[in-house]
Order: C-alpha cells, then sequence, then structure tokens
C-alpha cells in the first residue's frame, strides 16, 4: 500500500505561538501532551521526550490555534475516561490514547467522549499490534504506530527494527483506516538515519500521517516552518509516485542503514 499525495503533519509542542505558526504554515493540528504517567520508569535509559502538560496547556493552545487541536492522554484505569472527558471540555478535537492493550480500554474512551471530539490511538505495544483487523470496526480518526514504546516493549535492537522486520507492514496490511508512524523532520535532517531515507519507507508502507516532535523543532526556526512543512510535503508527494524499481532501491537503501545503527548501538 503507497501513501496518497495528501499527508498530514501534527506536531507536538506546548509553545502557542510555534503551534499556531506551525498550522498557518500547512500542519494539520498541535497535539498536547498529558502523557506522563509511569512514563519516565518505563523509559528509563532512553534517549525520549517525557512531557507534563496541563489543563492551561490545552486551553493556551485552543485559543491560539485555528486549527485542529489533538490532547495525548494517560491510560490507565480510572484516568483515561476521566481526561478524555476534560480535554474534550477543554477544546480537544481529537483524544489520542497510548499505550493500548485492549478494545476494552479504546471503547471505555468512545463511551464518553462527546461527538464534537474524535478517538485516536497508539499502537505501541505487542497486544495493540494484535488488534489490528479489529480496529477496523471502531469510529477511530486515526492509529499511530508508537515506535519508541514498541522498540522497549518488544525488545528490538532498535527504533526502526519493526520497520525494516516486517511488523509495521504487516500492522498496516491489516488496518486499514488513517495511519501514521513515527517522527519526522525536515528531510535533510535526520540522525542516525537520515529522515528522507524514513520518509520514503513510511510512503511504501502507506502511512497518511507523522508527527513532528523535538527533532522537528530543533531543525526548524518559527519563520522557517513554511518551507520545512512544504519540503515535506514535496517529499512524500515524490515518493508516493515513485517507479516499482525506485521503491525496492529506496527501501534497501533504508534496511541498510537501519542495519549499520543497528550494529553501531548493539550492546558491548
Amino acid at each position: 500500500m503507497m501513501a496518497s499525495t495528501n499527508f498530514d503533519l501534527w506536531l507536538f509542542t506546548h509553545d502557542t505561538d510555534y503551534g499556531a505558526a506551525a498550522v498557518k504554515s500547512g500542519a494539520k493540528g498541535v497535539v498536547v501532551d498529558w502523557e506522563w504517567q509511569d512514563k519516565v520508569s518505563r523509559q528509563l535509559g532512553r534517549d525520549t521526550e517525557v512531557n507534563h502538560g496541563t489543563e492551561a496547556d490545552l486551553q493556551a493552545m485552543r485559543t491560539a490555534v485555528a486549527g485542529l487541536v489533538a490532547c495525548r492522554i494517560n491510560n490507565h484505569p480510572g484516568v483515561r475516561a476521566r481526561e478524555a472527558v476534560q480535554a474534550a471540555e477543554l477544546g480537544a478535537d481529537e483524544v489520542w490514547l497510548p499505550m493500548v492493550r485492549s478494545i476494552a480500554e479504546i471503547e471505555e474512551c468512545l463511551t464518553v467522549l462527546p461527538s464534537s471530539c474524535r478517538l485516536s490511538i497508539l499502537a505501541e505495544t505487542p497486544e495493540a499490534l494484535a488488534l489490528a483487523t479489529r480496529l477496523n470496526q471502531l469510529p477511530l480518526a486515526r492509529v499511530y504506530l508508537g515506535l519508541n514504546d514498541l522498540w522497549i516493549s518488544s525488545n528490538r535492537r532498535h527504533l526502526f527494527t519493526a520497520l525494516i522486520d516486517g511488523t509495521a507492514q504487516k500492522f498496516r496490511s491489516e488496518f486499514q483506516g488513517p495511519f501514521g508512524m513515527a517522527g519526522v523532520t525536515r528531510p535533510s535532517c535526520g540522525a542516525p538515519v537520515p529522515c528522507h531515507r524514513l520518509l520514503g519507507e513510511m510512503a511504501r508502507i502507506g502511512c497518511d500521517f507523522g508527527v513532528a516532535r523535538r527533532a522537528f523543532r530543533r531543525d526548524t526556526p518559527r519563520d522557517d516552518l513554511p518551507l520545512a512543512i512544504a519540503e515535506i510535503g514535496a517529499a512524500m508527494g515524490t515518493f508516493a509516485t515513485r517507479s516499482e524499481a525506485l521503491v525496492d532501491a529506496d527501501r534497501a537503501a533504508f534496511v541498510a542503514c537501519v542495519r549499520e545503527v543497528e550494529t553501531q548501538e548493539a550492546p558491548r
């Protein structure tokens, strides 16, 4: 499944000026991040980003941004439903539910959310991967394959191993709705795997959207947002229309790059 030429970019930020500028420059929406419970211990020793977003952050972003605003909540019994409702009441257009392990968790949030607020999930556990076909029956806005937590929960060698061992492609072949994965930045940036290689693989698998986080924010000053977002969109448009031979060549180059990184970062 190849991606369409329309590729959406979601930005994680609590900076209202940056978020508003990004949406004006073509980003699909902004994600305010409330997820922090158990995250530090879960991701201990990994170079990950842990945010502590608040109700005030969501309120401020809702006021500043004319487009879509999402809120990633905590996924714990007694917490997820309450935070889903709070996020909707504060104006979130979407709630993003992380670390999904069961259909029951998803249905709990779907039950309490008003029609004005849609639910998206993050598939980043082995349990979530096994739900791919069942997710097609649920009214989800989108599904995001979370590579960091999947890396940790499945004890893979590297963040991108799931992209070269068939895991991501299998999930995408079973889930037919709007799908995304990976954190992206400008095509000319990205390390140790260049982002243009990652974008090519995302197009090959059939990604409809990606997220921009700290690497994108580091690589992109606010004044550069229109150009940076246009660069990502143009790259995905080009990748979506490649010949079969070029798709295969780009795939081989991506796999070789990840294998090299796996070797360099393997425990000694």
